[in-house]
């Protein structure tokens, strides 16, 4: 046990602290424990805290009711209360022992306790089994978290393998903890996931892309993948991933980063944190697992890998059937797919073309996504050094961007679906977008200036139609 130098800033953590007294003046004990404790101890902010107590799931819902704070039954059966008072969420939950998890989810039965220390041995890490005690500020350890803090360890609580067993999303949640904490795999937890990676197999695939989404948004998003890979589990999550390690260009004057496994792994880590365009930069060379061509270019037989983009399409959307991706993202996670290698096709077009994709309204983000491929292709210089690519596609394209912004009063006026029916006479309809997409292209290539340009456009198309 030590104490600590705290005092409730927040809100949540004076509704927490408030709480906690409320169990306390029944003569119950009440910690707060899991997230909130481990992120106190390395720094961080905490969105939630969890208690935990020794009074039962009745005894809480009445010290609750007498307060006049509301609560809701989220896991009554479980031991779980969820108190939310003035719109923060704290859950309470009563000192557990737990049977075997037969859903690999939920233990089949739970025994309450009154001990702090044996409820420590059913959760998962160690860094997760702190208890503070907010009125006194003192922090207990039963687990040995905080060595494990200090030596930078991830480890689970107990046998390692017991604690996979009862639920294998386990696994997942320790990779996130070590990527997001800079944290290593102690050996023997390390070791019990490799051999029992299998199992993430039996998770629902909703839990493991919840995970996975969080890894992905880790800072060091590009160690979370390599992790998984190296433990095994990613094999059961999307195995044409690993199979990307044995794809080469052979090329010695261009994707000298290496395999197509370590170019994705730079590209996924330039992207900024959003989740549709990491989710487009796994996926967008993904296709080239399969079978390429060899070819002269530059004097240098190379590997080629025409139509990947439509391959790589295929098996994302797959993979978002399976995880249950909104319409809105996997719509645009596709789109960036089979338009990522675009960037030359974009910068010779002619400024028509060039202004119709740049209207795009996902453009930017396609944009963002060419950078970061680019900039993942290593290259050799005259000079015999290695720079990453630079495209010039995407200095067009932000110019492109730059004149949309300029232009958006004009757009707004002339290109709008009111304006057209207005002149023109004509019904709400498909055609009334075709008329606003053929105008916004004029406008963008300032064919059209002003409302006598864009009269003079509406005339000239009704009659061409």
């Amino acid at each position: 046990m030590q104490k600590l130098n705290w005092k409730p800033k927040s809100e949540l953590e004076k509704a927490g602290l408030d709480i906690v007294r409320l169990l306390n003046n029944q003569k119950f004990q009440g910690f707060f424990v899991g997230g909130y404790v481990r992120d106190l101890i390395t720094g961080k902010t905490s969105d939630n805290i969890d208690i935990a107590t020794d009074a039962l799931p009745d005894n809480v819902e009445k010290i609750l009711t007498q307060a006049k704070i509301s609560f809701k039954q989220i896991g009554k059966k479980y031991g779980t209360i969820l108190a939310t008072p003035k719109g923060n969420l704290v859950e309470i939950t009563t000192f557990r022992r737990e049977s075997r998890y037969s859903d690999l989810r939920h233990p089949d039965e739970v025994e309450f306790i009154r001990e702090y220390l044996d409820d420590a041995q059913r959760r998962d890490l160690t860094i997760n089994a702190l208890y503070f005690n907010p009125v006194s500020r003192e922090l207990f350890d039963p687990a040995g978290g905080m060595e494990d803090i200090k030596k930078r360890i991830i480890r689970f609580v107990g046998d390692p393998k017991k604690r996979i067993d009862e639920d294998p999303l386990r696994m997942m949640r320790a990779v996130r903890f070590a990527v997001t904490l800079g944290f290593r795999l102690e050996k023997n937890s390390f070791a019990a996931i490799k051999t029992r990676a299998k199992l993430i197999q039996d998770v629902s695939a909703e839990r493991i892309k919840q995970e996975l989404d969080k890894i992905l948004l880790c800072s060091d998003r590009v160690r979370g993948l390599d992790e998984l890979c190296t433990l095994g589990l990613m094999k059961f999550i999307l195995p044409e991933f690993v199979q990307l390690k044995k794809v080469f260009h052979n090329s010695k004057k261009y994707h000298l980063e290496g395999s197509m496994y370590y170019h994705t792994l730079s590209v996924v880590g330039l992207l900024p944190p959003d989740l549709d365009l990491i989710y487009a930069g796994w996926f967008h060379d993904i296709g080239k697992i399969k079978p390429s061509h060899t070819e002269i270019i530059d004097g240098e037989k190379v590997m080629r890998h025409f139509g990947h983009q439509k391959v790589s399409h295929e098996i994302f959307l797959k993979f978002a059937s399976r995880f249950r991706f909104s319409k809105r993202s996997r719509n645009l996670i596709d789109w960036l797919i089979i338009h990522h290698d675009d960037r030359l096709n974009f910068r010779t077009a002619k400024p028509l073309k060039q202004a119709k994709y740049a209207l795009h309204p996902d453009f930017s983000a396609l944009l963002v996504l060419w950078r970061a491929d680019s900039a993942g292709n290593l290259r050799l210089m005259e000079n015999g050094g290695i720079k990453p690519g630079n495209s010039e596609s995407v200095q067009l394209g932000e110019k492109y961007l730059e004149v949309i912004r300029a232009k958006k009063s004009l757009l707004d006026k002339f290109a709008g679906g009111a304006y057209i029916m207005r002149v023109t006479k004509l019904s709400s309809g498909i055609q009334i977008g075709q008329i606003a997409s053929a105008m916004k292209v004029k406008i963008l290539l300032s064919e059209i200036k002003n409302e006598n340009d864009a009269g003079k456009f509406l005339k000239k198309y009704a009659k061409s139609t």
